[in-house]
């Protein structure tokens, strides 16, 4: 289905741009300073061929609509801007016996995005502007992020190497955060657990303590929790364990003397 009714001058834009991936591409270029000058004009795009032998600069005027190109008087003026002018429209928009000879014209074909060029501008020799290149470098070229390379390739060596920098960082960091959040799981886990049993683990293990001595089991020593571990087992006192092995040693005693008093 054609498209030719809803065609943007983005899109015819965006195909040019395609076209000149080796030149320096600019759209909406003016011709020279924006205030105090009746003679200002504005390509829809423009194209510089990066050549000191061979220079071409090629202007744009896109038409989308056949009023607007019908009513165009002032596209003469563009000339004396560039080596190259062409109208680019959609197909069929407006044809080649339409325009100056020196005039290109290339259809935009919205079903493909193809550009086809139905007549070639002629290169004109021209006085290249000062105030038309003034203007692109004050306004439409950004300063270089890394003015600091002679070439490409070093500033993709020097990418690669912060780039390993940059992985070696993140992944110290996602240790030190990992060891640092399980610090943090584990100290939730003693508040709930503080919050549950009421107290912190010292305090806990003091009222153990406290407990253990009045159940009469020595906290002194290092073992004293076998005892208690003992003492819940058996539910008997470890003293009185003692206690009984003690008396059933001395009964084994005095057994032994009696057979001997017997003989």
């Amino acid at each position: 289905m054609s498209r030719k009714n809803n065609i943007r001058a983005d899109e015819i834009k965006t195909a040019l741009s395609k076209r000149h991936t080796d030149d320096l591409f600019l759209t909406e270029v003016k011709t020279g300073k924006t205030w105090d000058n009746d003679e200002l004009l504005k390509f829809d795009a423009f194209a510089i061929k990066r050549s000191w032998a061979k220079p071409r600069f090629t202007g744009y005027e896109v038409k989308v609509s056949r009023s607007d190109f019908l009513n165009d008087q002032k596209w003469p003026g563009y000339l004396r801007y560039c080596h190259c002018f062409s109208f680019v429209c959609p197909k069929g928009l407006i044809q080649p016996e339409e325009l100056a000879d020196e005039v290109g014209l290339i259809w935009y074909y919205p079903d493909t995005g193809a550009l086809v060029t139905k007549r070639p501008a002629k290169y004109r020799l021209i006085e290249i502007s000062a105030d038309l290149l003034y203007y692109i470098l004050l306004s439409r070229i950004e300063s270089d992020r890394h003015p600091f390379f002679s070439s490409h390739r070093e500033e993709i060596e020097a990418y690669v190497k912060d780039k390993q920098t940059r992985l070696n960082l993140a992944r110290e960091f996602k240790g030190k955060l990992f060891d640092e959040i399980a610090a943090l799981r584990e100290k939730v886990r003693e508040l709930e657990s503080e919050l549950r049993f009421g107290g912190t683990k010292h305090e806990q293990l003091e009222k153990i303590k406290e407990a253990a001595e009045k159940a009469g089991i020595e906290t002194r020593y290092i073992w004293w929790p076998n005892n208690v571990v003992k003492m819940l087992e058996n539910s008997i006192h470890p003293d009185i364990l003692h206690a009984v092995e003690r008396i059933k040693r001395e009964a084994d005693e005095i057994q032994k003397l009696a057979k001997v008093s017997g003989k």
